[in-house]
């Protein structure tokens, strides 16, 4: 079955107008817009401690909802300081826990990498690091990987690199649609194997013309099989863009499918 989302970065103005907490964003996704699925990002969390999880995993359970992913910042895998980069690993330990908690399908953990050039060190801590997650990840059905927003994870050789060193089922990537500094015209299709979560936003594909339907069947014919997930960047009638934004994608998906 075909499933969408909407990642909760889609409503950062009104979350950070005080005016949606993650709970009414669980509500919008399920009566609002129809949803069976949430994607969720750190920042719309107020809390990591037990009791607060333990009342998003409840409203999850109540409502019939799962997490298609949930997008954890804070645990990036490299930092120039050694200290950071622990207290990283250690939270990155935690997210782990909360992912396996609350039955997501991928946890997104970002390489922190400021470039498109990986140094070996750099690259070397990456394939360590991803493979001890993809591992838990694995063992507890769900995937773990970084999210093409960061220069290193903008290259998609270093991606490829990285998963096929790693070569493990729990190890994928959430793909930005066509947001790439290098390699383009390939990028999604290097890609689409091993990708876990795809976020489609106007803001990089076109949705008016044929890009957005091209872009679909691209991922479908490399096997993609997650959730269609959106987001809107623009900050403005953040309801009713993304319902827009929804039909949009739901209608070019419909279609590529039947071809």
């Amino acid at each position: 079955m075909t499933a969408f989302s909407i990642g909760s970065w889609s409503f950062h103005a009104l979350f950070n107008s005080g005016r949606m907490n993650v709970f009414g964003y669980l509500e919008s996704i399920k009566y609002r817009y129809r949803l069976q699925h949430a994607d969720i990002w750190s920042g719309m969390l107020l809390s990591t401690e037990d009791g607060y999880i333990q009342c998003i995993k409840d409203t999850m359970t109540e409502e019939e909802l799962t997490i298609a992913c949930l997008s954890m910042d804070d645990a990036q895998v490299w930092h120039n300081d050694p200290t950071i980069r622990e207290r990283n690993y250690q939270q990155a330990l935690q997210y782990l826990h909360i992912a396996r908690r609350l039955g997501v399908q991928a946890l997104r953990i970002d390489m922190g990498i400021n470039s498109t050039e990986l140094t070996e060190e750099q690259l070397e801590l990456c394939i360590h690091r991803y493979r001890e997650y993809a591992q838990f990840a694995h063992d507890h059905g769900f995937r773990v990987g970084p999210q093409t927003h960061q220069p290193a994870s903008q290259a998609p050789q270093n991606l490829k690199r990285i998963n096929n060193e790693i070569a493990s089922p729990g190890f994928g990537i959430v793909l930005n649609v066509n947001r790439w500094m290098e390699d383009k015209d390939i990028g999604d299709e290097m890609v689409a194997p091993f990708t876990m979560h795809a976020q489609l936003d106007r803001a990089f594909v076109d949705f008016k013309g044929a890009e957005l339907h091209n872009k679909i069947q691209l991922l479908q014919q490399g096997g993609y099989q997650g959730c269609w997930s959106l987001e809107f960047r623009g900050g403005v009638n953040e309801y009713l863009e993304v319902e827009h934004d929804l039909l949009t994608i739901r209608r070019a998906v419909r279609v590529a499918t039947v071809e």
